[in-house]
């Protein structure tokens, strides 16, 4: 197992490098740098040319990537052009933040998911089944930021229930209760937005599995439905459920921008809107960087609890 983790971290490698080559590269070919950033038309160009050579701004392509890759390594991201602060300081501070909202969502929406998609594969062509897909197609065509909205207004504005806007109230930053006062309308407006489309992909692979041979076998054993489904198919759908997993890995940095905007969450969110809004190239190729590798580890990730569930995977498809 350990040489099947090793193989496919040292796959990924050259990958991550050629994703941050592309990045900065990307970022290089735009009209716009460091320097057009704070200038002012005060400056001479003799000014404007010294701060070029701060920067390294007249350093071949290269050379500024390979100094770039090396601040990376070693967890300096920089710093913003718009407030000067650092990068890397900011996330320390955001990105706890957005993982302490999204992650719950998430697990909140993967396990309501296992239990509605198997109830509505046990019931197949039923009331219930024909209820959670109504269910989910209704949570599919609401948009995310039309149910923040509607859980704003009728919480928080006519009932004064919850909170509306930030993580805490000003003065009680260590208080439990004022925290999840505010942490309620953005996790289920998460939740709700997470939930429907992992229903129908849980839903439609157990249905896929009920086809199977297994499936017949066991029924013509006098097994119940109950048995089937609790002791086989979970089983079987543990690889499904594991892709989505590897697939969320990148939510947990970009996966609520507009829900953390829109109830002024300090995380990642607003940071990243801001810094495109301003253009702050620094932010952006962090953040761009940051959800890449995760998409990249999140494959990784999958792979590696795919060889735990299904052990012929890391055997190369051979049975033992």
């Amino acid at each position: 197992m350990a040489s099947y983790i090793l193989k496919r971290v040292l796959q990924a490698i050259p990958l991550l490098l050629i994703i941050s080559f592309i990045v900065f590269s990307l970022i290089h070919l735009a009209p716009y740098d460091v320097i057009d950033s704070i200038t002012t038309p005060n400056m001479s160009n003799d000014q404007v040319a010294l701060l070029r050579e701060k920067y390294g701004l007249n350093d071949p392509f290269i050379v500024q990537y390979v100094k770039w890759l090396s601040q990376m390594l070693h967890g300096d991201f920089g710093y913003s052009l718009i407030n000067q602060h650092s990068i890397t300081s900011e996330l320390a501070v955001r990105l706890p933040n957005t993982i302490r909202l999204v992650l719950p969502a998430y697990i909140t929406a993967l396990f309501l998911a296992i239990t509605f998609g198997l109830t509505a594969s046990a019931n197949k062509g039923k009331f219930l089944d024909r209820a959670v897909d109504a269910i989910a197609s209704i949570g599919i065509a609401v948009p995310t930021f039309w149910l923040a909205m509607i859980l704003i207004y009728q919480f928080g504005y006519r009932l004064n229930l919850f909170p509306i806007i930030g993580m805490h109230t000003i003065g009680k930053e260590n208080e439990l209760a004022d925290f999840l006062a505010h942490f309620t309308l953005p996790y289920i407006t998460l939740t709700v937005a997470f939930f429907p489309e992992l229903t129908r992909y849980i839903r439609a692979s157990a249905n896929e599995q009920i086809t199977e041979d297994y499936v017949t076998v066991q029924s013509a054993f006098q097994a119940t439905r109950w048995e089937i489904f609790s002791r086989h198919i979970s089983r079987n759908i543990l690889i499904p459920i594991v892709t989505q997993i590897g697939l969320a890995l990148p939510m947990l940095v970009t996966g609520a921008i507009i829900t953390e905007s829109i109830f002024s969450w300090p995380g990642v969110g607003p940071y990243l809107l801001s810094a495109t809004k301003s253009l702050d190239y620094p932010v952006i190729m962090t953040l761009l960087l940051l959800s890449a590798t995760l998409v990249i580890l999140g494959n990784l990730l999958s792979d590696v609890l795919y060889a735990i569930v299904d052990p012929r995977i890391r055997r190369g498809g051979k049975a033992s």
